[in-house]
């Protein structure tokens, strides 16, 4: 009998190191799909603001290099990193009540819903959210400008 346990605990334990890369991008996909005073949109969504909201600012959270290789038409970069308090979103056209969008490369990126917490936490109202980002829109082709 402790022979058999010792088999079953050997199976359970190479199943689980066997599963466990199969689980790695999930836990790393960690930007949530909604955040708490935002509104998440999807790629229609972002082409209906586009289209129905001209005062509309759209800040693109990624890297320099993934923004020249393409964004969205009317992006202006602006890295999470770099939002350091309510003063650089002004210097960008957002105000409290801008109606503004931020994406960044989707949910395993992270960096849009990191600049949609800190817009949020500071109180800013007209908050859109493009969780799913340059994911989504590259695989539904969606045009993009390069720099």
């Amino acid at each position: 009998m402790p022979l058999e346990l010792t088999r079953r605990a050997a199976v359970a334990l190479t199943i689980g190191l066997l599963a466990a890369p199969l689980a790695a991008p999930a836990a790393k996909a960690g930007a949530p799909l909604n955040i708490s005073g935002a509104t998440t949109v999807d790629a229609d969504g972002v082409i209906d603001l586009i289209t129905s909201t001209p005062e509309l600012v759209i800040l693109d959270n990624r890297r320099e290099a993934d923004f020249n290789a393409g964004h969205i038409d009317g992006a202006i970069r602006l890295i999470d990193t770099d939002i350091s308090g309510p003063d650089v979103l002004a210097e960008h056209g957002v105000e409290a009540d801008t109606p503004v969008l931020f994406y960044c490369n989707g949910l395993s990126c992270g960096r849009a819903a990191a600049a949609v917490e800190m817009a949020v936490g500071w109180g800013y109202t007209n908050v859109h959210y493009y969780a799913l980002g340059m994911e989504e829109w590259s695989e539904l082709g969606l045009p993009v400008i390069s720099n």
